[in-house]
């Protein structure tokens, strides 16, 4: 009746005694220790299978990456060089359009504007100056034109003045003035006449007489005067003064021209100067604009609702830029601020370029948070790379990836940018096919092949399909139920891992190479040391830009080689040769073979350079 009662006082005992416990249970402990050590191991251990069956293949790219918002806008510096950070509202802040942002150091701005408005006040008054003296110089041209205008009226009046006034009135005047010379001669004759007739019958004195002959006498040279005046006149001053009028005005004619250029020059002159302080006025308007943008400039305002993320140096760990902060000096168009909508969101992954391929725009994927690994978000590729992604190849020359956009569909909840999630791209979805892991797929002579489990050596050719990352499709070759190796055997002759393309066995392209020189005691004909004459295999001698290495293609076909190109190996090319002068079948080459093998190659050389000079030989 009362035997129960020590086993149920048992973990009570246990539990009062601490130490107890601790001892029992490193006891236990070392006993599945020493029976895990000493357990009999399997003698014959079956190789990992894997049994093929049709199902359903999931095939998709997996990738990690950071959220970004869709609808991201960057607040940069637009002041002209470089700025002082004087206020910046912290970073993870939500900020209204509107609020301000970022306030930089605006002393130098103020300076400007302040300069630049005196220099437009200068333009101004200078235009104004140039305005006047443009309409002063109008009006002294406008004078200088009309008196000389004047001058060439005046001298043609002048000339036409003589040609139907003058000239006829002087010519007049001498031909009246021979006229009354010739009528008073005519009276002075009559009354010579006269006189004489009355000195004859003695009324009239001799000194009257006298007097009437002298009245004759000097009427005759009046007339004779007036005639050669009126002859003068004809002939020199009527055409001299007529020439010097239509000179003066040929030269008035030709002042006025001179005028007129002068006066289009000084005009053009001062229109050009107007224009010259038109443009200085604008150029300082303009840069007094530009100077009042860059104050204004030096406080930036929240274009839109969002969230406040500071811009990153834009050079990484070798950037001279410092960081976003107060006291900070940014340059010109140097991100400062973001300021992204989180209402829709898309993650940026980079996709490898064996996989980029099987990407396309519109694919559907899916979209796990690294903060919410149990809840996925819908989401749609939106854009991929043409070009790999050039940031990526600084760490690793070799890597070649291509960024790649997935938009989320999905109402995401409060999370920020830059959050590190995985995406799920599904390529496609194939039903009732076959898959096997990747692992049971290897290449055996450029096919894909597995191993059965009935013929663990025997390679089985198959077409492969789509694959993920861990399964691969079969689309024949193997049937449902089959088991394969996971780890196929290994085949020394298959290509290795390192790099190398060719394998042993492969057949190799037919070309134009040297003579496969034969081996002898101390390597002496493959370069190794060695007296190899000039001409002797092993030995290479240069004409010119011309090698060679032992006889021609004739000499070796004549003495038991093979030209190159025949596909014979270098093994052949031996054994022929020890054939042609092993005389005693030792497998070796004496002294006296040696002498003979050489003899026979100098006796092949001169075929060989019949063509060209030989080159000197050397010991």
């Amino acid at each position: 009746m009362n035997s129960p009662a020590p086993s149920k006082s048992l973990p009570a005992a246990l539990a009062g005694r601490p130490k107890l416990l601790a001892a029992l249970a490193l006891a236990t402990l070392a006993v599945v220790a020493l029976w895990l050590a000493f357990r009999p191991a399997k003698s014959n251990a079956q190789p990992d299978l894997f049994e093929v069956n049709r199902g359903d293949f999931l095939v998709s790219i997996v990738e990690g990456g950071t959220l970004e918002a869709v609808d991201e806008i960057s607040i940069r510096s637009e002041v002209e060089g470089t700025a002082r950070i004087i206020f910046i509202v912290p970073e993870g802040s939500y900020v209204k359009a509107g609020d301000l942002l970022v306030e930089l150091d605006s002393s130098s701005s103020q300076d400007a504007v302040n300069q630049q408005q005196i220099n437009v006040e200068k333009a101004q008054f200078a235009l104004i100056q140039a305005e006047q003296q443009l309409e002063i110089q109008k009006s002294v041209v406008d004078s200088e034109i009309q008196a000389a205008e004047l001058k060439v009226e005046f001298a043609a009046s002048d000339l036409e003045k003589f040609a139907k006034g003058e000239a006829l009135q002087t010519q007049r005047d001498a031909q009246i003035e021979i006229t009354n010379v010739l009528e008073t001669l005519q009276i002075a004759q009559e009354r010579l006449e006269w006189s004489e007739k009355l000195f004859k019958e003695g009324f009239e004195s001799k000194a009257n007489l006298d007097k009437d002959r002298l009245t004759v006498s000097q009427t005759r040279l009046k007339l004779e005067q007036a005639e050669k005046a009126l002859w003068m006149i004809e002939t020199f001053d009527n055409p001299k003064k007529k020439r010097t009028l239509e000179s003066a005005l040929e030269e008035a004619k030709e002042n006025l021209e001179r005028v007129k250029l002068q006066g289009e020059r000084k005009l053009a002159q001062s229109e050009a100067d107007v224009e010259a302080q038109r443009k200085t006025l604008d150029l300082n308007t303009q840069k007094l604009e530009r100077d009042k943008q860059q104050l204004l400039a030096t406080k930036i305002y929240a274009p839109q609702d969002g969230l406040v993320v500071y811009g990153s140096a834009g050079g990484g760990h070798f950037s001279s830029e410092s960081l976003i902060e107060e006291g900070a000096v940014v340059r010109n168009r140097q991100e400062m601020i973001k300021l992204p909508d989180v209402s829709e969101m898309k993650l940026r992954v980079k996709i490898h370029e064996t996989h980029i391929t099987q990407v396309r725009i519109g694919q559907p994927a899916y979209v796990v948070l690294d903060s919410m690994p149990d809840q996925r978000f819908q989401g749609i590729v939106n854009r991929v790379a043409p070009l790999p992604d050039s940031q990526s190849r600084w760490g690793n020359p070799d890597l070649k990836v291509y960024a790649t956009e997935i938009l989320v569909t999905d109402k995401l909840p409060d999370v920020k940018p830059g959050v590190s999630a995985r995406a799920e791209i599904i390529i496609t979805n194939l039903t009732d096919t076959l898959t096997v892991p990747l692992q049971a797929v290897t290449t055996r002579k450029g096919k894909q092949v597995v191993y059965l489990a009935s013929a663990p050596t025997e390679p089985v050719p198959v077409v492969i399909g789509e694959y993920n990352t861990k399964f691969i499709q079969i689309t024949s070759g193997v049937k449902d139920g089959d088991k394969v190796l996971l780890a196929p055997p290994l085949d020394p002759n298959e290509k290795d891992l390192g790099g190398s393309i060719l394998a042993t066995g492969d057949k190799l392209p037919v070309a134009n190479t040297n003579l496969l020189r034969p081996t002898v005691e101390g390597n002496e004909l493959n370069g190794g040391p060695g007296n190899v004459g000039p001409g002797e295999p092993g030995r290479r001698e240069r004409n010119g830009d011309r090698s060679r290495t032992g006889p021609t293609d004739a000499a070796r076909t004549e003495i038991g080689g093979a030209p190159p190109g025949n596909g014979e190996s270098r093994t052949n090319n031996f054994r022929e040769m020890m054939k042609k002068f092993d005389a005693d079948g030792d497998g070796k080459l004496s002294d006296s073979e040696r002498s003979t093998m050489r003899g026979a190659f100098r006796q092949m050389a001169p075929r060989e350079g019949s063509n060209s000079p030989a080159g000197p030989r050397r010991n």
